[in-house]
């Protein structure tokens, strides 16, 4: 009787204390040999409901008594389980009348008293309507799959083979743990310990806020092109279903220039009534006279006609039907519209019914997928390593040549893929860590998702430079000469891995299956990022959760028909190039600043023991973390931005040199994207300094709802609190006390100063004294 002693109590006590108007009000309620107590039966209860709707308490105050109370599941009684405690109480002798109301209305069943608070995921959803992780994996392989994407086997090859090989591996290890690592830490932390989306997670500072809005943007125009390479994808599958694949030879898509039997490429010309012509060409003697039939010199033959693959004719001439340049728009491909159309719909279906149902899909799927794509890319590579001439391609790979380090384009292209390919600064992984629970560990996972990251790019890259080494050594021409390099280069030279082994029909059909399934892990967690920025801002909208997907959805297909048309290659490498450069090294700079010095590295650090406790590793390994937010991270950002705008890197798809308009389109979506942030940190001048009349102090301090979005974890973070603070508010801190006594002691100077000249003015108006006239006198 935890629940109604305290109540009868309080009634008793309210009652008592006017005892003419409710006599022996009290005396019904008694307890039987079990101690249970025993009610008024119904009609006694009747009998007094005119008494009691007049009692008023020794205040005065009327008093109003529920007679027909209603047991409310989803309100909390301070603790006590009230489905348990009103079952031990009769009303009445027989209880005749009770039994019958209750009877028609529905009893929640028993629960345990240990039960209230085992689902942090239900009690999340049910008080602050975010859900979260069902099981127990579903972050760390939703993480990997948002992570290993397009990025480690479509952008990384391509990048690799632009920026000279082996090369480039430097500076993206050298950045992965100085840049990637720390970033993709912090981030994880962040969402996990707010359990808020990229906007709310950032209340610890108001003015950086607009983080959020920018890291939406960017994913926003992000998704738009990832999805149009996941219809390329979901079109060659639709095409290897054949008995013969379509670009195996070359056909009447074909450029003069397709080459598909490499054994006749060149010849030797020493046989009978051959000659060798100086030109490189090799004739025979008939009775016309001489009869070209055919090369003897490689080099002569490619300066004649530079061979191309059918694979790469097949994707630039049949599937993209590419035009010359980014401006020449004219046809609409209609089959690449309509499987973005089939792309778009299959994301829809798996996240229409929110994190849970998602998570479960990657849940069951998730072995398969997590093992599938090494298989496939383990047998083209052994198919690969096993071709003549692949170490002209591994030597490639591997041998960096170190002048290229002094090419800033080198750096700028590496700290990009790290961005892109970790997927820091896009918000993310603030998304996918904000549904985890709170007590989780993070730097296993890190640590994890990232180095399998980076080792798959660089096991992809194993295997592409295998294949380009083979086609150079037919066609002798250098690895860097074999095929155009661009966005395109992994529907180039993988379609052309899979003709190589036998069955290729098949092989096909399986390596454009997982090239799906990787590009749908990354677009599933780039959508709910920008659904969770807009329900985050808008709560009324969580409700309708599902219509905010597919408005997202239609939007971002809309957008993606510019990509389906002959042009859309050029506008996919466009915005390539200017979504993720410098919008994510401005975000990546203001996150450290944010952590590091404005709300301070000390105070997160005590928010991370709260969270995960003082012998986690993470809390061990705090300081190297630290070192990198507070130096080193920030350095490498601003020297990126630094030198990477002395010496803009020019645009270019193959051959092909982008117009002038292009760069001032891209300079201006560059500055959409950063615009959130510019917005957000204007608006919360106007409304935290100008309507609610708050100091300066107000936009870099945490607001009222800043930290864990539970209350008993809340309560945790004000035990571990510290008052530390980050350097830049320490020193506005000490400029504005140092200007506000500065100020006061002028204001107390001018005080001292007036005080006298009135004393001296009234000395000087007010006539002698007759004691001072005697004394002068």
């Amino acid at each position: 009787m935890l629940v109604l002693d305290p109540l009868k109590r309080a009634l008793v006590g309210e009652i008592s204390s006017d005892n003419n108007q409710i006599p022996n009000t009290t005396t019904r309620i008694s307890q039987d040999s079990r101690g249970v107590i025993q009610l008024p039966s119904g009609d006694e209860i009747s009998s007094t409901t005119a008494n009691i709707d007049h009692i008023k308490n020794r205040y005065g105050q009327q008093i109003y008594i529920n007679t027909y109370p209603q047991y409310d599941p989803n309100v909390s009684y301070h603790g006590y389980d009230l489905s348990r405690d009103i079952s031990e109480y009769q009303f009445g002798a027989n209880n005749g009348h009770n039994q019958q109301n209750t009877t028609n209305r529905p009893v929640p069943a028993p629960r345990k008293t240990h039960s209230n608070y085992s689902s942090e995921s239900e009690l999340v959803k049910s008080k602050n309507g975010r859900e979260q992780w069902s099981g127990r994996f579903d972050f760390f392989f939703s993480s990997l799959g948002y992570a290993v994407g397009f990025g480690a086997v479509w952008r990384f090859p391509y990048l690799c083979y632009r920026n000279g090989g082996g090369v480039f591996l430097i500076p993206y290890i050298t950045l992965l743990f100085l840049l990637g690592i720390p970033l993709f830490y912090l981030e994880v932390n962040l969402g996990q310990f707010t359990s808020q989306g990229p906007v709310q997670c950032w209340r610890m500072a108001p003015i950086f806020k607009g983080l959020g809005i920018s890291m939406s943007l960017m994913s926003f125009f992000l998704t738009v092109y990832y999805a149009m390479l996941l219809a390329y994808s979901i079109l060659y599958l639709i095409l290897s279903f054949r008995s013969k694949l379509e670009w195996t030879t070359c056909g009447s898509w074909a450029s003069a220039n397709c080459t598909d039997d490499f054994s006749t490429f060149v010849m030797r010309c020493n046989y009978e009534n051959t000659y060798k012509d100086p030109n490189g060409r090799c004739y025979t003697w008939t009775d016309q006279g001489l009869t070209q039939i055919g090369w003897w010199d490689v080099q002569s033959r490619i300066q004649y006609r530079k061979p191309v693959l059918p694979t790469d004719d097949y994707f630039n001439n049949y599937i993209l039907n590419k035009s010359p340049g980014m401006g020449f728009i004219s046809t609409m491909e209609w089959p690449l519209v309509l499987c973005l159309l089939a792309a778009w719909v299959l994301v829809f279906i798996c996240l229409c019914r929110g994190i849970k149902t998602s998570g479960k899909l990657r849940l069951y799927v998730v072995y398969f997928t997590a093992v599938f794509p090494y298989v496939i890319l383990l047998i083209l590579g052994i198919r690969g390593w096993t071709l003549p001439g692949m170490s002209r391609g591994i030597y490639f790979y591997m041998k960096p040549d170190l002048s290229r380090l002094a090419d800033q384009r080198v750096w700028n292209d590496a700290a990009n893929q790290i961005f892109f390919v970790l997927s820091v600064a896009y918000g993310g992984l603030i998304t996918l860590s904000s549904y985890n629970k709170f007590t989780r560990s993070t730097l296993g996972n890190a640590l994890v998702i990232s180095i399998t990251n980076v080792l798959t790019s660089i096991f992809a890259g194993f295997v592409i430079f295998a294949y380009l080494g083979y086609l150079s050594y037919m066609t002798g021409q250098e690895v860097q000469d074999v095929v155009s390099e661009g966005p395109g280069l992994a529907f180039i030279v993988y379609p052309y891995a899979v003709t190589t082994l036998p069955g290729a029909p098949f092989w096909s059909i399986l390596f454009f299956f997982m090239l799906i399934l990787l590009g749908l892990d990354s677009v599933f967690a780039s959508v709910e990022t920008i659904v969770v920025v807009i329900t985050d801002q808008i709560h009324g909208l969580r409700r309708y959760n599902t219509l905010v997907i597919l408005v997202v959805c239609i939007a971002m297909f809309a957008l993606g028909l510019l990509l389906c048309t002959d042009a859309g290659i050029y506008w996919i490498t466009f915005l390539d190039q200017f979504t993720g450069s410098y919008p994510a090294f401005v975000i990546g700079l203001l996150e450290c600043i944010c952590i590091a010095y404005i709300y301070g590295s000390n105070r997160f650090r005590a928010d991370l023991i709260a969270m995960l406790g003082s012998k986690d590793y993470g809390v061990r390994l705090y300081r190297i973390f630290q070192i990198c937010w507070l130096f080193i991270t920030p350095m490498l950002i601003i020297a990126l931005i630094i030198f990477t705008s002395i010496n803009y890197p020019s645009l270019k798809l193959g051959r092909y040199n982008f117009p002038s308009w292009s760069y001032k389109l891209g300079w201006g979506l560059t500055g959409l994207i950063l615009s959130g942030i510019v917005f957000y940190a204007i608006y919360a001048i106007i409304y935290l300094l100008l309507v609610k009349r708050n100091s300066w102090r107000a936009l870099i301090s945490p607001e009222q709802k800043w930290g864990p979005l539970l209350e008993q974890n809340r309560k945790k973070v004000s035990y571990y609190y510290g008052r530390q603070q980050g350097a830049l508010v320490s020193l506005f801190d000490r400029l504005t006390k140092r200007t506000s006594s500065r100020d006061t002691l002028a204001r107390s100077k001018s005080i001292d100063t007036s005080i006298n000249e009135k004393e001296e003015s009234i000395s000087t108006t007010r006539p002698p004294s007759r004691i001072g006239s005697e004394s002068a006198v």
